[in-house]
């Protein structure tokens, strides 16, 4: 039996969050809150920029504490570097993972792929349990060549976190998830699961329009279902892209503080006091 979809919700425009890029962000928005474990998910892109595209990250490095980043470099190049001294780039394809945990601060530069020129970038926020809130930062990089997949027709199916169709992920995230990313290069069909039936799954699609369980979904929605059953039907036609998140609840309280996703409003305040006195670090150029 296929699970049902409970609702679908439209984006909200983010255009220059990332200067000449268009933007959507599926949540928070004033619809839709988000969904525990996930706590936001920012899409930047796709677009045709051109292939001398390039933004300049000094002066935008920024704090995080209390979650983790999952970010998704689907066309194009970031130079990373954070705090911890970590200088890494991303390419296309590739998959980062963050852990804020008790504090750091990050930024990059960012660049068009080189083939396509186009731009195309997403990053998910999944929160931290609260044991795990002060844990010691650290990051994780993806290529592309290192994600496992399962292909079927013109499908892709990658796996960043945990198992679906028989294939697990590399990364593990601090809170149980189940993470995958669904290429079309055409017409297909899959069934994606098993999603234990406890977790709240959703899907979010990032270009071109897909059939969820005989549902048309457009380009920059994102849909949620009910936690009965255990798997999703996904049919193309053409060259599509969705997310396909699945979350076990942490059940916590959650309170949002800019940067910051802690527990209470005197963690956040706690958090601003640390960061201004320097407890996250810096970053060297």
């Amino acid at each position: 039996m296929k699970k049902k979809i409970k609702q679908i919700y439209n984006s909200k425009n983010i255009d220059g969050l990332i200067p000449g890029v268009k933007g959507q962000r599926a949540f928070p928005t004033s619809q839709f809150r988000a969904t525990d474990p996930f706590v936001m998910l920012d899409h930047i892109g796709p677009e045709q920029v051109g292939g001398n595209w390039f933004l300049d990250g000094k002066g935008h490095d920024h704090p995080h504490r209390g979650f983790e980043t999952l970010t998704f470099m689907f066309e194009g190049q970031m130079q990373h570097r954070d705090s911890l001294g970590n200088r890494v780039e991303l390419t296309s394809g590739s998959v980062q993972r963050m852990n804020a945990g008790s504090g750091i601060i990050h930024g990059g530069d960012m660049s068009s792929d080189s083939l396509t020129q186009r731009f195309h970038e997403m990053q998910l926020w999944v929160n931290n349990p609260k044991t795990e809130k002060m844990s010691t930062p650290n990051i994780e990089t993806i290529s592309d060549k290192d994600v496992p997949r399962f292909s079927q027709d013109n499908l892709t199916l990658r796996l960043i976190s945990g198992t679906l169709n028989g294939v697990s992920g590399k990364i593990v995230t601090k809170a149980d998830t189940q993470i995958a990313h669904l290429i079309a290069k055409g017409k297909g069909v899959i069934e994606v699961g098993e999603f234990p039936i406890e977790n709240n799954v959703m899907v979010y699609l990032l270009e071109g329009d897909v059939s969820i369980n005989g549902t048309t979904i457009e380009t920059y929605q994102l849909v949620t279902f009910e936690k009965e059953n255990r798997v999703i039907e996904i049919k193309t036609d053409a060259v599509a892209q969705l997310i396909i998140l699945s979350g076990k609840p942490l059940n916590e309280p959650v309170v949002f503080g800019g940067p910051f996703v802690m527990n209470t409003t005197e963690e956040i305040n706690q958090a601003n006091i640390d960061f201004q006195n320097g407890k996250f670090g810096s970053i060297h150029s």
